[in-house]
């Protein structure tokens, strides 16, 4: 088991990765060619569809070259703003991160020039290769999920404690959960724009919602049974894996959720509204992907996959993410959109944490043999200092009836 502090510093270094000013535009870059290139796929600007297919392709790879030059001295030198403690906020940070974008902007263009040539015919193949991605990047969100949670969980200081699993357990795990979406999905029933010439619909609408809470119940329970036995297990902290199954529980709802929210009988949100949501998501996603390959790479002894090079990782996840939403919905010819598209993502998601979970949950919370012998030397040491106690109490009233007799 890793120490506490260690486990820290690493969510403390990915973290300080996202915010270092010598790497913040290649993330504002991120944001800004994702959401342009998605409206001109969707618009099929000038045959844009294709080519913006390769562009991501070609960022993507370009992206993962940065991350493996980054460790370099001349990867330093091309791809890291020199901010000199100054922040982002002055004209000089700005005209250095030209510099540095104008580095990835090239090697982007050569990779767009190697992929066109050497495909050739096959150019109009990168947008379904693109397209096929989708579903490979909602089960990834859902394994950088998984793996964040075991890494996180099994950082902390962890001892044999009982799981709580009881029926009065899981029956409040179920009603936290209902109650902790219910505000959520009254406010989109409250912002979905109803009058009252629609009673019927609402009406209708509102029994949707609460069938919704209680299918959310449901799959609490049912997880919660499934995993009982593990999370009861010899050797295993299950006060630690009880905190994993509920994470996990409520990330899984969120994802249920945000693809429920994008349903017609519900709401018909706004594609900026799901653009501004995705990006979020897609950021924490990033970041956890991270967190995930720093840990591995920092345990292999790879430099390419730590500190910034690991930041370089999560871009390249960015770009394919939002290439494969783009070339998606620009292959359907409009049939799907952003709504759809990243409902179905969502969907995908939340459902293989759930398959996943009784599998991987037996690989939190498990006490190692040499940390309960460090624990046994302890508790002996507590159990004879309460013995000491218990003799020095017995042995003192005998004393006092002595001292009376001879008084």
């Amino acid at each position: 088991m890793e120490p506490i502090n260690e486990v820290e510093e690493r969510a403390q270094g990915v973290l300080e990765s996202f915010a270092n000013p010598s790497t913040f535009p290649h993330l504002i870059l991120m944001i800004l060619i994702s959401g342009f290139l998605y409206l001109m796929m969707k618009i099929e600007f000038f045959g844009v569809d294709e080519k913006g297919s390769i562009i991501f392709l070609s960022l993507t790879i370009s992206y993962i070259i940065a991350a493996i030059i980054n460790p370099s001295k001349v990867g330093k030198l091309l791809l890291n703003v020199d901010h000199e403690g100054k922040g982002i906020f002055n004209f000089q940070y700005w005209k250095k991160s030209a510099r540095v974008l104008l580095s990835i902007a090239t090697i982007c263009l050569i990779v767009s020039m190697l992929l066109i040539t050497q495909l050739g015919e096959y150019n109009s193949k990168v947008i379904v290769f693109m397209s096929s991605l989708f579903l490979l990047m909602s089960l990834g969100q859902a394994l950088s999920i998984i793996y964040g949670g075991i890494q996180y969980s099994n950082g902390r200081k962890l001892e044999v404690r009982e799981s709580n699993s009881s029926r009065l357990a899981t029956a409040f795990r179920a009603i936290l959960i209902v109650l902790a979406f219910s505000p959520l999905v009254w406010w989109i029933e409250y912002t979905s724009g109803g009058s009252s010439e629609e009673i019927t619909y609402l009406s209708f609408n509102w029994i949707l919602q609460l069938g919704f809470l209680i299918s959310l119940g449901l799959i609490v329970i049912f997880v919660d049974s499934v995993t009982s036995e593990k999370r009861r297990g010899e050797s295993v902290d299950g006060r630690a894996v009880d905190r994993f199954m509920m994470f996990v529980i409520a990330t899984c709802c969120w994802h249920l959720f945000s693809a429920w929210r994008r349903n017609p009988f519900v709401q018909d949100p706004s594609q900026t509204s799901i653009l501004i949501e995705e990006g979020l998501l897609m950021s924490i996603t990033i970041v956890l992907a991270v967190w995930s390959i720093s840990n591995r790479g920092k345990a292999k002894g790879w430099k390419i996959f730590q500190g910034q090079s690991a930041m370089f990782w999560g871009v390249s996840f960015g770009y394919a993410y939002g290439g494969s939403i783009a070339s998606l919905s620009s292959i359907s010819g409009g049939f799907l959109d952003l709504v759809t598209i990243t409902a179905m993502g969502h969907l995908i998601t939340a459902v293989t944490i759930i398959l996943m979970l009784p599998i991987t949950i037996g690989l939190v919370g498990f006490v190692k043999s040499e940390d309960l012998a460090s624990e046994e030397p302890m508790k002996q040491e507590q159990v004879g200092v309460r013995v000491d106690n218990e003799v020095g109490e017995s042995e003192k009233p005998d004393f006092e009836d002595i001292v009376e007799l001879v008084d």
